[in-house]
């Protein structure tokens, strides 16, 4: 069976975003959304419709441009061979509370669609797949927990059985101004004593830093 590796990672924890050895802090918080807007300012892109998007889809988003930073993974990958699995624990939580505030008062009843369209979590998955050009195979679990092993074994498998050559592991989740967001470049081994493999024990091991 084919060997992967993690080729590299990104994380983004209150006032804090890491990109493999490199750490940047922040000192806003996210109670309003401006952790968010700094980092996207601090990445020096020009994508009007971030501001557009829930929280959820805002986080996942800049942590698969800080992923994608100096990667020129299309030009290595054609569209449809870059997967994508996500999770996290509380699916669009966040958003779904906003929507239901508008929609409880039977006097005040105003449904938003700009807010509609965020109530399902593999949305994130979406807005990075138009912004990369992804075109790939796309799964969101919800699980209390991440649990890491069947995470690798799950990558592990859909890589060696279908067309894939390549796959973006993440979990991002938002709920009332607490986050956490990580995103795994998967990639297939060329075999280096350097590499970092793909394996519970090593996606673990990056979660806790």
């Amino acid at each position: 069976m084919t060997k992967y590796k993690i080729s590299k990672y990104s994380i983004i924890r209150k006032g804090v975003v890491m990109t493999n050895a490199r750490r940047l802090e922040f000192s806003e918080a996210d109670d309003d959304g401006k952790f968010l807007k700094s980092i996207y300012k601090q990445l020096e892109i020009d994508y009007p419709k971030f501001y557009k998007m829930d929280r959820l889809s805002k986080l996942a988003f800049l942590t698969a441009e800080y992923l994608f930073k100096d990667e020129k993974i299309l030009e290595k990958y054609k569209p449809d061979e870059v997967a994508m699995v996500f999770s996290n624990s509380n699916s669009s939580l966040d958003t779904d509370i906003k929507h239901n505030s508008s929609i409880t008062d039977k006097e005040k009843y105003f449904p938003k669609p700009a807010v509609f369209v965020y109530t399902l979590p593999n949305i994130l998955m979406g807005e990075i797949s138009i912004r990369h050009i992804l075109r790939g195979e796309n799964t969101f679990f919800i699980t209390e927990t991440f649990d890491a092993a069947f995470f690798a074994g799950y990558v592990i498998n859909l890589l060696n059985k279908t067309k894939h050559k390549a796959c973006l592991l993440g979990r991002a989740d938002y709920i009332e101004g607490e986050f956490e967001s990580v995103l795994f470049l998967i990639e297939q081994s060329n075999n280096s004593l350097k590499e970092r493999l793909l394996t519970g024990e090593n996606l673990m091991r990056l979660l806790d830093k």
